[in-house]
């Protein structure tokens, strides 16, 4: 697939959908910087590039840490958005029985708006990872994003040498629909779920600080996070991990700002041998954005 030039501008992610959606908005920075505020691969950067960011020298090994691998797990999160309980509902599902496809490792999730919210701001989403069932590296990612005024299907393809990303926005009023591809060539690069894998099987002590590129959609980011410590969270013994995140320009991989968090994100994860999200905190520009694990088993 190759780059395409496009007319219209190429906005963020988060301004797919009205600015006005808290659900869509608690989602999104939820699987994108929560999910994706846990990773860690080492990389190399393209031969086409002449001078290596400054950056890279923070880039953390790609090796698999020791940690137990995560058994069949299925997990529910509540979303809340300024203190708005239950605004919406997120499962993410790790190896699920019933979508079992041969020499790839699956994870999926679903989320959309509840009560009140989906009166005022209907959203659904569906994300579908397949990685390698030895390294947990992404091979392909799919996601379907649906408000009330348009629909957003991306597709993004991982190489040895590339990322290749197709997104496609239909109005569902007239029923336009505009395709942009894009390509980052950079390796290797994660998406959210074989972020979130890689990361819980590192060592993660206290003081421990990990840099990431990730591309969960069409842009790319680096991702910075620090182990802050062990505490009691949600009546769990968890750790608390701090997590900053940069975009970053596709042909010059420079780092720009980026404007939708006030700060850093906060994510905690379960301490004992699952490792899995209790909770994650972001001071977004919407506002305070929140998800809370509500559910965690094994089928």
């Amino acid at each position: 697939m190759a780059a395409q030039a496009s007319c219209r501008p190429a906005p963020s992610r988060f301004f797919r959908f009205p600015v006005n959606n808290p659900t869509a908005m608690v989602v999104r920075t939820a699987m994108k910087i929560w999910c994706l505020g846990v990773l860690l691969p080492a990389l190399s950067i393209s031969t086409l590039v002449a001078d290596e960011p400054a950056w890279k020298s923070e880039l953390t090994a790609p090796a698999v840490g020791l940690h137990p691998h995560l058994a069949p797990t299925v997990l529910d999160f509540e979303l809340s958005w300024n203190g708005t309980i239950d605004s919406g509902k997120l499962r993410i599902e790790f190896a699920p029985a019933a979508a079992k496809k041969p020499g790839v490792y699956i994870v999926r999730s679903s989320a959309s708006s509840l009560g009140a919210a989906a009166a005022l701001f209907p959203y659904k989403t569906s994300f579908w990872s397949e990685l390698d069932p030895t390294t947990f590296r992404p091979k392909f990612f799919h996601s379907e994003e649906t408000d009330q005024s348009e629909s957003v299907s991306t597709d993004v393809r991982h190489f040895p040498d590339r990322v290749e990303s197709r997104e496609t926005t239909k109005d569902l009023k007239t029923g336009v629909a505009k395709t942009s591809d894009k390509v980052f060539t950079f390796a290797p690069v994660f998406d959210i779920f074989s972020a979130m894998l890689h990361i819980r099987s590192q060592n993660l002590n206290e003081g421990d600080k990990i840099a990431l590129v990730v591309c969960p959609f069409k842009t790319p980011y680096l991702l910075r996070v620090t182990v802050k410590g062990r505490e009691v969270h949600n009546g769990r013994d968890a750790i608390r991990l701090s997590v900053s995140m940069r975009k970053i320009d596709r042909k010059t991989l420079e780092l720009k700002p980026y404007k939708k968090l006030k700060q850093d994100a906060t994510l905690w994860l379960s301490d004992d041998a699952d490792r899995v999200p209790i909770e994650f905190r972001a001071s977004a520009f919407i506002g305070d954005v929140r998800a809370t694990l509500k559910g965690n088993r094994k089928p």
